[in-house]
């Protein structure tokens, strides 16, 4: 399915303790438009899914707070009031202090609405083809703990540290212990991933754990970076 892409001037910093009030609020207006919406949050590693609809079922939006990004799921501006709503939602975007806004391309009046916004066509990802080269892989800062995986200097996979219930399989570098001992006293603690949505490429199976198995060494580290950083000087030096 073809997206577009609206890039936001933010009015604020990423606001991401104030998103349930800001779906509240999604659901308030189109209640007030005559449409009997309730909003609902699903909380999942480095996003959330703010589900709109159970009488009347009026789709999704998938908010990423590691990438600042707002993306409409089967919304469509076909007529008055969906096109409404979508202005709406740009300005309560921009409020939010997200960076983008992605939608859906059905029908052509649907591209002629985001166009005379402003919004771009969103390149679809192509295969990569081609073996994944280790000295290609590296790693940086996204949104406070969460981070980027790249591949040639390109957005690849988003990563969440997450609590798990078992260590993986093989040696473990000195930076995942002592993340550990920071973040929770001893527990495993591995990265939930997903493709970014600005990857150029789809990765296969054994390309995405290639990837992963490339970067791990370097994301442990730079997550103890961060932790360190985030804590009193007393406590990470205890450690």
């Amino acid at each position: 399915m073809p997206w577009m892409e609206l890039c936001l001037d933010p009015l604020t910093d990423w606001d991401e303790e104030g998103l349930a009030d800001w779906a509240e609020a999604l659901g308030a207006f189109l209640t007030e438009r005559g449409r009997k919406i309730t909003t609902s949050l699903q909380r999942l590693p480095g996003y959330l899914i703010v589900r709109m609809g159970e009488e009347d079922e009026a789709g999704e939006l998938l908010v990423s707070s590691s990438e600042r990004l707002i993306v409409m799921m089967g919304l469509t501006v076909k007529n008055d009031s969906e096109r409404e709503f979508a202005e709406m939602l740009t300005r309560f975007a921009k409020e939010m202090g997200a960076v983008a806004l992605r939608a859906p391309i059905q029908y052509l009046a649907e591209k002629r609405f985001w166009q005379r916004l402003g919004a771009l066509d969103v390149p679809e990802p192509v295969l990569l083809q081609e073996e994944i080269q280790r000295e290609k892989v590296g790693v940086e800062l996204l949104y406070k703990q969460s981070l980027l995986v790249t591949y040639r200097d390109h957005p690849a996979l988003c990563l969440e540290p997450i609590f798990c219930s078992a260590r993986p399989d093989g040696p473990q570098s000195l930076a995942a212990r002592r993340v550990e001992k920071l973040l929770g006293g001893g527990r495993p603690i591995g990265f939930a991933s997903r493709v970014s949505a600005y990857s150029p490429w789809q990765f296969d199976k054994k390309e995405w754990e290639e990837i992963l198995a490339y970067s791990r060494l370097e994301s442990y580290e730079l997550l103890e970076q961060l932790v360190n950083q985030s804590l009193p000087s007393e406590y990470t030096n205890f450690y």
